[in-house]
C-alpha cells in the first residue's frame, strides 16, 4: 500500500512539474490548412489535452466497472450453480453409503444440471448409479470414458479391474489392476488383489514381478516379498518338473533362498535331485537340510525321500543325525529306520529317552512296532495303539 502510494506521488509530481513548466512558459502554435493560417497559444492546447485524457480515463474506467460487474455477475452466478452440483452430489453419496437408490438417482440426475463442465463428478456418480440399476454394459462405457481423462484415468481402470473380477475374468483383470498399479501403487489392497489374482491364473512370473514392483515402491517389507517371490519359483519349479528338470531345480533353489526352513520346498528340492538320478547329490542335500533344520515336516519329508530311492540303511541314517543326534526329532529318525530295518536293539536304545510320562501318539506307534517285531507280543503292542489313539495329535500347521 505504501508503495503504491510513493509511486503515485511520484506520477503526480513529474506531471504537475510538466504542466507547471509548460504553463509558464508559453508559446503560440500555428497550423496552416489551405489559405488560412490558425494561431493559438500552447496553454489552450495543454488544457484540451488534460481534458482529453480526462475523458479517455472516465470512459475507461467505466468500462472496464462495469465489465468487472457483470463478470462478478456470472462468476457469482457460476458459484451458485457449483454450489448446488456439489450438494447435490454429497445428498447422492449419502444416498448410496445408506442404500436409498431412489433418491441417489434423483440426486444424481439433479446434479448434472448444475455440473455439467466438470465430467469427473458426474462419471462417479453415474458409475454408482448405474451399480445400483445393475446396468452393467453402460457401466463398463463410464469406466472406458474415465479412462480418457488423467483426473478419473484411475477410477476407471479400478472399476473395470473389479468389473472383471465379479465376471471371474481373471485375464482382464490383472491387466487393468497392472495398468492401475503402475498408475496409483499405493491405493489399498490393490497388491493383494493383483498377488490373488495371479494365484488364481497361475500366472507365477507376474506374482514375481509385482512383488519386486512393490517392494521397489516400499508398498511391502523383504520378508513379505520373499514369502510371495519364493511362492512364484515354487509353482513355477512344480510345473517344469515334468518338462524340464535343470529349470526346475533353478527355481526351487530360488524359493529355498528366499524361504530357507519351509518343509515343502525341500521336499520338492530333493524329489527334483532323486527325479535326476544324481545320488550323492541327493545324498549330500539330505544331510545338509537334516543338520540345518530337523523339524518334525522336514523329518517326515526327507523319510520319504530316503525310503523311495532305497538309502534307508543305519549306517546313512547314522551320518544323517551325527551333527544333531541329541535332538527329539534326530532320535525319531533312528528309531523309525532302526525299526524299518529290523534293528530293534537300536530302536529300544533311542526311544527309551522319548517315551517319558506323557509320549506322543507316533512313540507311541514306534513302541507298538517294536514289542511286535522283537517280541511277537500282539497285547502289548495292540496297548500302545491303543494309547497313541487316545495323545493329542501334535505338529500341525496351516498352509494359507
Amino acid at each position: 500500500m505504501i508503495r503504491k502510494i510513493i509511486f503515485f506521488s511520484i506520477q503526480f509530481l513529474i506531471i504537475l512539474f510538466i504542466l507547471t513548466y509548460i504553463f509558464s512558459n508559453p508559446f503560440v502554435a500555428s497550423i496552416d490548412i489551405g489559405n488560412y493560417k490558425y494561431s493559438f497559444s500552447s496553454n489552450v492546447l495543454s488544457i484540451v489535452l488534460i481534458f482529453s485524457l480526462l475523458i479517455t480515463y472516465i470512459i475507461f474506467y467505466l468500462f472496464f466497472k462495469s465489465r468487472l460487474t457483470i463478470n462478478n455477475y456470472f462468476l457469482k452466478n457460476k458459484y451458485k450453480k457449483l454450489e448446488k452440483g456439489y450438494l447435490y452430489f454429497v445428498e447422492s453419496m449419502i444416498a448410496i453409503a445408506n442404500k436409498d437408490n431412489r433418491n441417489a438417482i434423483k440426486s444424481y440426475k439433479k446434479m448434472n444440471m448444475y455440473l455439467k463442465d466438470d465430467p469427473s463428478l458426474s462419471l462417479l456418480l453415474k458409475s454408482e448409479v448405474y451399480k445400483i440399476e445393475k446396468k452393467y454394459n453402460e457401466l463398463s462405457d463410464v469406466y472406458e470414458k474415465m479412462l480418457t481423462s488423467k483426473k478419473t484415468e484411475a477410477l476407471g481402470y479400478r472399476g473395470l479391474m473389479e468389473q472383471n473380477l465379479n465376471n471371474q475374468d481373471y485375464h482382464h483383470a490383472f491387466l487393468y489392476g497392472e495398468k492401475l498399479f503402475n498408475l496409483k501403487p499405493n491405493i489399498e489392497k490393490l497388491y493383494d488383489t493383483l498377488i490373488f489374482i495371479a494365484a488364481k491364473t497361475k500366472n507365477w512370473n507376474q506374482l514375481i514381478l509385482i512383488s519386486d514392483k512393490a517392494f521397489f515402491k516400499k508398498l511391502i517389507d523383504k520378508k513379505t516379498s520373499n514369502l510371495n517371490k519364493s511362492i512364484g519359483y515354487y509353482e513355477i519349479a512344480k510345473i517344469q518338473e515334468d518338462n524340464n528338470i535343470k529349470d526346475a531345480i533353478k527355481n526351487i533353489v530360488r524359493a529355498i533362498e528366499l524361504r530357507k526352513d519351509f518343509p515343502p520346498f525341500i521336499n520338492l528340492h530333493l524329489e527334483l535331485v532323486s527325479k535326476s538320478n544324481n545320488l550323492l547329490l541327493l545324498k549330500r542335500l539330505i544331510k545338509k537340510y537334516w543338520s540345518s533344520f530337523p523339524s518334525y515336516a522336514t523329518r517326515i519329508a526327507i523319510s520319504k525321500i530316503i525310503v523311495d530311492n532305497n538309502l534307508g540303511d543305519l549306517a546313512f541314517i547314522n551320518q544323517i543325525v551325527k551333527n544333531n543326534s541329541y535332538k527329539d526329532e534326530s532320535k525319531k529318525m533312528l528309531v523309525d529306520f532302526a525299526i524299518k530295518n529290523q534293528k530293534w536293539n537300536v530302536a529300544r536304545s533311542n526311544i527309551i529317552g522319548l517315551i517319558g510320562a506323557n509320549p506322543s501318539g507316533e512313540v507311541c506307534l514306534f513302541m507298538a512296532d517294536i514289542e511286535l517285531g522283537e517280541n511277537n507280543d500282539k497285547q502289548k503292542s495292540d496297548s500302545w495303539v491303543m494309547r497313541s489313539e487316545s495323545t493329542i495329535s501334535e505338529n500341525l500347521w496351516i498352509a494359507k
